[in-house]
């Protein structure tokens, strides 16, 4: 059954975006284990022009104010480098290491020293053999952290991803929650280069998630995804995800 739900914009953009986001969904959510996604700097841009986000400053400053809005809400966001760690202490509760860093040891224990709950996003090119062999970068500095695994999809060639369900209960063996990122599953590459997205088949990820056993559902949405800084080919807009939520 899946007991949790992370979802919000791909980049925390301004504090009205992340409020009006929030404000829509807490009502369908406020019974499950929710937790509020959005991420104040997109490091991993495949452009340097690319818009990161509102930066570390602000983001701790959306955050804040999100908490006081919300009191019995939970949140969570990415860190891309060790000094960003520490500050977020307090600020959201749960903390993500990025794909393409989820073989970075030093990133990941400076998150066990600060965090209780660990989410590692599963890196597309990684076995899930692999992935389990970095609990213990976490359990080792804190015994008593929740570590948790996202799914989002394993490269096949250069530009399609593939999402291996049979996974699923083998990564439930050893991680303490095993997620479903269905947004970036379904991304994919456009003839330009840069990263697109198919919210269709993210929708049908969304309904099998359950199905195949995973215990939480990461989803990224948007009031208007074609307006979005980040990922807005693949996010699901925010009217569909309240029906999906229903």
């Amino acid at each position: 059954m899946i007991s949790t739900l992370i979802t919000g914009p791909c980049s925390l953009e301004n504090y009205e975006l992340s409020h009006k986001v929030l404000s829509e969904i807490y009502p369908l959510v406020k019974d499950k284990d929710f937790y509020f996604k959005g991420s104040f700097d997109k490091a991993n841009r495949s452009s340097i022009t690319g818009n990161r986000g509102p930066g570390i400053e602000e983001g701790i400053d959306i955050f804040s104010q999100l908490k006081k809005d919300f009191p019995n809400v939970k949140f969570t966001t990415d860190v891309h480098e060790i000094n960003q760690v520490e500050r977020l202490r307090g600020v959201v509760d749960l903390v993500q290491v990025p794909a393409f860093l989820c073989r970075q040891t030093d990133l990941i224990v400076e998150c066990a020293k600060h965090f209780d709950y660990v989410n590692i996003k599963k890196g597309q090119w990684i076995s899930p053999l692999n992935m389990v062999q970095g609990i213990d970068k976490v359990k080792n500095i804190n015994p008593s952290s929740q570590v948790w695994v996202t799914e989002r999809g394993t490269v096949f060639g250069y530009s399609q991803l593939m999402v291996d369900f049979s996974s699923v209960d083998f990564l439930k063996q050893h991680f303490d929650k095993v997620i479903f990122d269905v947004t970036h599953s379904a991304q994919l590459v456009k003839e330009n280069g840069r990263i697109g997205g198919n919210p269709q088949l993210a929708q049908k990820y969304f309904k099998v998630a359950e199905t195949f056993g995973y215990d939480g559902i990461f989803v990224e949405t948007h009031p208007n995804p074609k307006e979005a800084v980040s990922d807005g080919d693949s996010m699901i807009d925010l009217e569909t995800i309240k029906l999906l939520l229903k």
